[in-house]
């Protein structure tokens, strides 16, 4: 049966063996494995994208690339000269900026392929360029600076940039800086807020490293002043000194520049001077200060007169030793007197302690009050500052007063010396009190003392306002009124700077129980005494009711110490460490308060007491032992608590306190040593709520052995 008209089924058959038989001629090449004879690769005939001979582009420039030749850093050398440089570098610029743009534009792409590769061999003729490049990606990259800095040396090497190019901010030379792009706005902004922000980056190190230099700094000058107090007095009063030089220096300098011009106007020209004039003129200022100084304090001829004819005595030879050293003092700066007793030792006994004064002399009415500063105070450096207020009122129905200047004298306690402060004006003023008028100023005192226990107070003071009262027609004071310091003087009347509750010591005082015990205890060893005294042939202890006697006040000293051969060395610190307390002590000489004359030494000793444990403890006692050079015992000084307190400690805080050692003793010249301390201090652990005893069994924490050095004699 046939399909189609006109076609039989032999005709299908005919068709169908042609069609297995192109088949067969497909499969057979397939087989064969065609490839492309421009990739070698086979080719696939169903693939309707078959490739087919490329032109030059991008993706096939083997024709156009060279190879070139890496070459290591130590065989990196310049062979171009300068002008070869700039040369290359112009034709450089004219590749990249012209010529491969315009091969671009018209389509050539062989063309842009072989500029670009002329770029290249121009590139890797100059090896600058390749190290260039080496630095911004190892800039970029976060390189170590040693490997930034050895690039930048090697290109130093090789001649340094080429012509005009110039490193840029970053560090390095950019595209834009060897094409000599023209820069954008935004790349203007980077670059300047990046050289700001290195400037200030810059300004933060260097105020980082002058605070750390300040605090070292302070924290030296700390541990100096621990040491050796009289260095801080010492050191104030030579910038007060080289200050005041300097400020005579300076109008010095004004005036002889004034006479210059002066001369100059009147002569036409300048006349010869000496050239050491200023240097005489400063002598001259500082043997008038001085004179003035001592007159302030006394010591005029007619007052050396009187005490060379009055009676000679102990009082008045300490108190012309002491006229001496406050004249020593006041050529290093502020003058200084002696004392009140009551002041230096702290015992001011019935006296009534105000804060506050007011006083009537003449015309004037003087009031102050005072506070103490806890914003500006530093209690455990020892620092504490008060802030008094003056009220000067003029009580004159018809006189009107200037104030010229002002006297005070300070005296903090336990010192023996006063303070002395005086100046011209008030506040930087001479102010102008007309009747009725009233002038209120408020200062500060910051003062370096340390609370005791038998008083309350800081310091006292006391002090003068000089004044002079103006003519009816005067608006101010005259020249030579100012310079006489005025007519009058109107009285700042005593008054003291008291701690506050929180800083006061709080004396030790046993309790009524304590006292009963005591007592008892005196009776029960009179009664055990007797009874020992009737029957000394008995031989039975005594009973355990019997209470145990305090130690003896002195105890066996040691031989090196009678006989002035120190064995071993002879520190005047010491640091231990017991039972998990760290007790730290340092001893310097007070010469202020010694007299070695009278073989009378005093030293002042720095203790700081740590607890390193991991619970709170409460220090309850202390017992020093003390031997003097020559003396064969030592001598036992014990009692209860620390300068009058119990203090509780917490791990890892400290308590630090300073006393005094005066030692009557006279040195041997065979060693420096004056004297030996050592003792410990008792104390308990506390529970946690760090109150609560954990025993009533004390532990110890010792007191190195330490030494009382003179200084003077440390040479022998």
């Amino acid at each position: 049966m046939s399909n189609f008209i006109g076609m039989d089924d032999d005709d299908d058959e005919d068709d169908e063996d042609e069609d297995d038989d192109e088949d067969e001629y497909i499969e057979s090449s397939m087989e064969v494995g065609a490839t492309s004879p421009f990739t070698g690769l086979k080719l696939d005939p169903y693939d309707p994208k078959p490739l087919i001979k490329p032109r030059p582009s991008k993706y096939f420039p083997e024709e156009y690339e060279e190879d070139f030749e890496a070459v290591s850093d130590d065989q990196l050398v310049q062979t171009m000269s300068a002008e070869e440089r700039a040369e290359n570098l112009k034709v450089m610029r004219q590749i990249q900026k012209n010529d491969l743009k315009d091969l671009q534009e018209r389509r050539d792409h062989a063309g842009y392929l072989e500029a670009n590769q002329d770029l290249k061999r121009r590139i890797a003729k100059d090896p600058w360029f390749g190290v260039n490049e080496r630095l911004r990606e190892a800039i970029q990259f976060g390189e170590s600076d040693e490997k930034i800095q050895e690039l930048k040396d090697l290109m130093t090497k090789l001649g340094g940039p080429p012509d005009d190019v110039e490193i840029g901010w970053r560090g390095y030379a950019e595209q834009i800086d060897i094409y000599k792009y023209e820069e954008s706005a935004g790349a203007q902004a980077m670059r300047l807020d990046y050289e700001l922000r290195k400037d200030r980056a810059a300004q933060g190190r260097a105020l980082m490293e002058e605070r750390k230099r300040n605090e070292e700094k302070e924290k030296e000058q700390w541990e100096e002043d621990l040491r050796f107090p009289g260095l801080r007095r010492e050191r104030e009063a030579k910038v007060r000194r080289e200050a005041m030089l300097q400020r005579i220096g300076g109008e010095l300098e004004e005036d002889r520049k004034k006479m210059e011009e002066r001369a100059k106007d009147i002569l036409g020209k300048l006349p010869k001077t000496d050239g050491d004039l200023i240097k005489s003129s400063l002598d001259m200022a500082r043997a008038d200060l001085l004179k003035a100084k001592k007159q302030q304090l006394g010591e005029s001829a007619s007052v050396k007169g009187d005490n060379s004819s009055g009676a000679s005595g102990k009082e008045g030879s300490n108190e012309e030793k002491a006229r001496e050293a406050a004249t020593t003092e006041a050529s290093d700066g502020r003058p200084r007197l002696p004392g009140d007793k009551d002041v230096t030792r702290g015992e001011l006994g019935e006296m009534q302690l105000e804060s506050s004064s007011s006083a009537d002399t003449g015309p004037l009415t003087v009031e102050v009050s005072s506070v103490y500063n806890k914003e500006q105070s530093d209690p455990p450096m020892r620092k504490h500052c008060f802030q008094y207020t003056i009220k000067i009122t003029n009580n004159s129905s018809t006189d009107t007063i200037q104030l010229l200047g002002r006297r005070f004298e300070i005296q903090t306690v336990g010192s023996s010396m006063k303070d002395v402060v005086q100046g011209e004006g008030v506040t930087g003023r001479q102010p102008i009190l007309k009747p009725g008028e009233v002038f209120e100023y408020t200062s500060t005192a910051p003062l370096s003392v340390r609370p005791i226990g038998t008083t309350i107070i800081a310091a006292r003071m006391r002090g003068e306002y000089r004044y002079v009262t103006l003519a009816p027609e005067q608006e101010t004071a005259t020249d030579e009124q100012v310079k006489s310091g005025g007519d009058a003087s109107a009285e700042l009347a005593i008054f003291h700077f008291i701690f506050p509750e929180d800083q006061r010591v709080i004396p030790f005082k046993r309790t009524e129980d304590e006292v009963d015990e005591d007592d008892e205890d005196e009776e029960d060893d009179d009664e055990n005494d007797a009874v020992a005294t009737k029957t000394p042939q008995s031989s039975k202890p005594a009973t355990s009711s019997a209470k145990p006697r305090s130690p003896a006040s002195s105890l066996p000293g040691d031989d090196d110490m009678k006989t002035g051969d120190i064995k071993g060395s002879f520190d005047d610190a010491s640091d231990m460490t017991n039972e998990n307390v760290r007790v730290q002590v340092s001893s310097s000489y007070r010469p202020e308060r010694s007299d070695s004359s009278l073989d009378k030494h005093c030293f002042a000793y720095n203790i700081r007491i740590t607890n390193d444990a991991k619970q709170s403890i409460q220090l309850v006692s202390r017992r020093f032992e003390i031997q003097t050079i020559g003396s064969a015992n030592k001598d036992v000084v014990q009692g209860p608590g620390v300068t009058g307190r119990q203090p509780i400690l917490k791990p890892g805080e400290s308590f630090e306190y300073t006393s005094t050692a005066p030692l009557s003793v006279k040195p041997m010249t065979t060693t420096p040593v004056v004297a030996r301390m050592q003792g410990e201090y008792n104390f308990v652990q506390l529970g946690e709520d760090g109150s609560t005893p954990l025993s009533s069994t004390p532990l110890q924490a010792k007191l190195g052995t330490f030494h009382f050095v003179l200084l003077a004699l440390e040479g022998v």
